[in-house]
């Protein structure tokens, strides 16, 4: 009798640890009208490792696209966010991100989401909490990511008073929705090359490039294609993006400019004889 309670107990404890699925996401309680912003869902799913699909239901208005699936294949139709794996990523924390534009209209919306997977051949749903989100003027305009490392989503054009942030560093966020630790982020290992950005090198050997993205794993250079020449530099644990190779800061300003307009915050970096200058 005592083996048996035993089993029952061992059977409860495997089921609760694989149950255990939670999802989390960054997005505000009241959001600006006509937003874009970086929406990310950090998911913890245990021991869970096969074939698994993450679903979130939008409202009429609500727009997404492709940001980091991990692994996974991103889809958007019918009003509904999908990223399905085949294999799921080995940490059980991770966390991913898709582009999300809301609607001109105002009012409160609703937003569900919810994870399945496959588990000994039976197909398992676990439904995420109910998120709601009120559509105003006086909203939120950006969210605040789960991996500090990555600037955020633009909103609206830059206006052109308003002066450049220096090439070395990243404005100051006055985001207040969620708090996040400082990630320590190793010194370069392996800059970009000299063949590859000293090009179209002044006679001074600076050149200056947009960095629009800073990724915990490889983006890939395909889905930056339309956005002109695309650069992967690996810098310690992350990859960083860069777009462009342009011999003065104004003509990289410009393309920064022409880059938020398309939907990507960056800022200007300088290099010289292919490192980056402090």
């Amino acid at each position: 009798m005592k083996n048996f309670y035993l089993i029952i107990l061992l059977l409860a404890i495997n089921f609760c640890s694989k149950a255990q699925v939670t999802m989390v996401t960054n997005i505000p309680k009241s959001i600006a009208p006509s937003s874009n912003l970086n929406m990310e869902v950090k998911l913890n799913k245990g021991s869970i490792a096969n074939f698994s699909k993450y679903e979130l239901e939008l409202p009429e208005g609500f727009e997404a696209s492709e940001g980091n699936s991990k692994t996974g294949y991103f889809t958007f139709e019918k009003n509904r966010v999908k990223i399905v794996w085949v294999t799921l990523p080995t940490e059980p924390e991770f966390v991913v991100s898709f582009k999300l534009k809301t609607p001109s209209t105002t009012g409160p919306v609703v937003l569900n989401h919810k994870f399945s997977y496959i588990e000994t051949g039976v197909k398992k749903e676990v439904i995420g909490q109910q998120i709601d989100v009120k559509i105003d003027p006086n909203g939120v305009s950006k969210t605040l990511s789960y991996l500090p490392e990555q600037p955020e989503e633009p909103v609206k054009v830059i206006e052109a008073n308003v002066p450049p942030t220096p090439s070395n560093t990243v404005a100051p966020s006055t985001k207040t929705l969620l708090a996040t630790s400082e990630p320590t982020i190793a010194s370069v290992a392996n800059p970009v090359s000299t063949s590859s950005n000293t090009s179209s090198a002044s006679n001074d050997g600076l050149t200056y490039l947009v960095q629009i993205g800073t990724f915990s794993s490889d983006p890939g250079k395909a889905k930056y294609s339309d956005l002109g020449k695309v650069t992967i530099e690996k810098a310690g644990a992350v990859y960083k993006v860069l777009i462009g190779d342009f011999n003065t800061k104004e003509e990289a300003f410009k393309k920064k400019d022409d880059l938020v307009i398309k939907g990507y915050n960056g800022f200007v970096v300088t290099y010289k004889n292919g490192e980056r200058a402090k």
